[in-house]
């Protein structure tokens, strides 16, 4: 999956206006351009200094403060939470466009540009850490360009008259100390909710926000067109469950699993070990109980538990077979492929590779468990305190 389709497939519906609004932002600017009455300078209180077509700083807070103004007022016609929200997105999307327009003709706009950035990212964080809302794309992306925009107000252009080296060393270091903390928050923020997603699976759940379950925490979810399977998809879902545990019986003791050509990890003691089939990966035949490429296992203490197994396509981008509709969903993961280590990570809070890293999608995998679990056979993962204590009870002993 490109990055693209990467930043797509984590749009929250409901965000969709407001990514319009933030495209189709040069097109308004060029027509204001057109159509404004030219402003005579002496008529004012506060004459021009320097406009931002010969001051870059100027220009990229300008259109950076712009862009998030869009962002706010749009967010309404899609985001509608009732008045006191609607009206809050509005006001402080008029103050990105009052405060945009002043750096863009040269006025003061450090100072409220700074607060009112800063009091945005709070209001975003808070927003997001009570569960109101999941960090997707389009709020990722705002957060990325707000933090930019307060970067270039916190630090001050350098001079070789007047350097000012305290002030630029306290406004980079704030500005790294709030990346730090919105990155963060971002990034716990879209596990949880992978988390909380990847654990439900009640029939009649609402994908909605399925977007928070993918891109950010290096999850991609296929999007799903209709979240409520049919009578046919729920016994098709339950045909392979049943195949699946069936099947899988044979391998309930590590040993003979090991025996059958599956290979155990160089992590060989942890829950959710997964123990792969190198032969079936590549033999090109797909979801099938009889081969699947990968088994599941909890490995403690000297006993392994046979969780179940992970079925997965043998080229990214492949889309696997879903018979059970909604019920069989699979996932992919955003690999950072690098030269230093650790070598393999996961995407950081922003959904980007660190630098000298490759970006890379796996094939599409999806899980099914065998042994009788809290989430049922398709969720997309385990609670390792219920694996281990699972293992306790039911573990078989292996050389």
């Amino acid at each position: 999956m490109n990055p693209i389709q990467t930043f797509v497939v984590g749009i929250a519906p409901d965000h969709v206006p407001a990514l319009v609004a933030a495209i189709l932002l040069p097109v308004v600017v060029l027509l204001a351009r057109r159509l404004r009455v030219p402003v005579i300078p002496g008529g004012t209180s506060e004459p021009p200094t320097v406009r931002a077509g010969t001051d870059p700083v100027r220009l990229w807070v300008a259109w950076l403060m712009g862009i998030s103004a869009a962002v706010h007022l749009a967010l309404p016609l899609g985001h509608f939470d009732g008045v006191l929200l609607a009206v809050l997105f509005v006001g402080s999307g008029a103050a990105y466009a009052w405060l945009a327009l002043r750096a863009w003709e040269g006025r003061t706009y450090r100072l409220w540009s700074a607060l009112l950035i800063i009091a945005t990212l709070i209001a975003y964080l808070v927003v997001t850490g009570r569960g109101d809302e999941e960090p997707d794309q389009v709020g990722i992306a705002t957060a990325l360009v707000e933090l930019a925009a307060l970067g270039l107000c916190l630090v001050p252009v350098r001079a070789a008259q007047r350097p000012k080296l305290f002030k630029r060393f306290a406004g980079s270091s704030a500005t790294i100390f709030v990346t730090f903390v919105v990155g963060a928050a971002v990034w716990i923020g879209s596990v949880a909710a992978h988390s909380a997603t990847a654990t439900d699976t009640t029939t009649d759940h609402e994908h909605a926000h399925d977007h928070a379950a993918r891109a950010q925490a290096g999850v991609i979810m296929r999007p799903q067109a209709d979240a409520h399977p049919t009578a046919e998809q729920e016994a098709a879902a339950q045909a392979l469950a049943d195949a699946t545990k069936a099947s899988l019986a044979r391998y309930a003791r590590l040993d003979d699993a090991l025996a059958a050509g599956y290979v155990l990890p160089a992590n060989r003691t942890d829950t959710d070990v997964h123990v792969e089939n190198p032969a079936y990966k590549k033999d090109g035949v797909v979801l099938d109980p009889q081969r699947p490429e990968t088994l599941v296992y909890v490995i403690d203490g000297g006993r392994a538990t046979l969780l179940g197994a992970m079925f997965e396509m043998e080229w990214a981008g492949v889309p696997g077979p879903q018979p059970g509709g909604p019920i069989t969903r699979w996932h992919a993961h955003n690999i950072c492929l690098g030269a230093l280590p650790p070598g393999f990570g996961i995407v950081d809070p922003f959904g980007g590779c660190p630098g000298l890293s490759l970006a890379l999608t796996s094939p599409e995998m999806m899980h099914v468990w065998i042994v009788d679990n809290p989430n049922g056979p398709f969720a997309e993962g385990l609670n390792g305190a219920w694996e281990r204590a699972y293992n306790a009870e039911h573990g078989l002993p292996f050389s």
